[in-house]
C-alpha cells in the first residue's frame, strides 16, 4: 500500500507549528472547541495563512453553528472541517455547499456505525476514533479488526491512541480505504505542545 497520510491534531503554539511544518504532515488540525485543553482561541491570522498549501489546514468543531464555522474557515484559510460532534448529514451537505471539505468523525465501539454509509458523496474522509463519553479523543484503541469489514467508497483516517509501534500493524491490515492516521495526545509534551522528535520518527515509518 502507499504511504499513510499523517494528520497531527491539537496544534496551537506558533513555534511548535513551525517545527511541525518542517516535518511536512499532510494535515494540521486546529481545535475550535472551547472545552478542549487544546482549544486554539485566537491565532495569528497571518501566520496561519502562511502555512504551506501542501499541508491541509483542518478546523475541528463540536456542535458549532454553520455561520461560525464558515467565519473561522474564512479567517484562517481552513480547507477541511472536521465534524466531531452530533452534526448530521444535512449539516455536512451545507458545509460542502460553502466550498469546504468535510471530515466526519465516528466514535466506534464494536462496529462501524451504520449511518456512516450515508456520507458517501458528502464526506471527503471519515475518521474513526474510540468511543468516549465526552467529545474528543480518548488516547485509547478500539478493536481495529472491525475495520476489516469496511466496504464504503469513502477513504478514512484512523485515530484513537495511535502510536509509533502501531504503524506496522496498521499497514499489515492492508485496507485500501485506510489512507492515514490522526495523532494527538500520544505525541505531546503537554496539551497542544507536540514532541517533534517523536513525530519525525513517526513520519519516517509511514
Amino acid at each position: 500500500m502507499s504511504a499513510l497520510k499523517l494528520k497531527v491534531c491539537g496544534m496551537r503554539d506558533p513555534d511548535n507549528i513551525q517545527g511541525l511544518i518542517d516535518i511536512k504532515p499532510d494535515f494540521i488540525g486546529f481545535i475550535f472547541y472551547p472545552k478542549s485543553p487544546r482549544y486554539v482561541g485566537e491565532m495569528d491570522e497571518d501566520f496561519v495563512m502562511r502555512i504551506p498549501l501542501s499541508i491541509h489546514k483542518v478546523g475541528v468543531f463540536v456542535n458549532e453553528s454553520l455561520d461560525q464555522i464558515v467565519s473561522q474557515a474564512d479567517k484562517y484559510g481552513l480547507e477541511y472541517i472536521q465534524l466531531h460532534g452530533d452534526e448530521d448529514l444535512d449539516f455536512a451537505k451545507n458545509l460542502k455547499a460553502k466550498g469546504l471539505k468535510v471530515i466526519k468523525v465516528f466514535r466506534v465501539m464494536d462496529t462501524i456505525p451504520f449511518v456512516a454509509k450515508q456520507y458517501q458523496g458528502v464526506a471527503d474522509y471519515l475518521l474513526f476514533d474510540s468511543a468516549t463519553i465526552n467529545y474528543g479523543g480518548s488516547g485509547r484503541h478500539f478493536d481495529w479488526n472491525i475495520l476489516r469489514n469496511y466496504n464504503l467508497n469513502i477513504p478514512f483516517l484512523l485515530s484513537g491512541g495511535v502510536q509509533l509501534e502501531d504503524v506496522e500493524k496498521i499497514k499489515a491490515m492492508e485496507i485500501d480505504q485506510l489512507v492515514g492516521i490522526d495523532v494527538n495526545s500520544r505525541f505531546e509534551i503537554e496539551p497542544a505542545m507536540k514532541d517533534l522528535k517523536k513525530l519525525r520518527e513517526l513520519k519516517a515509518v509511514l
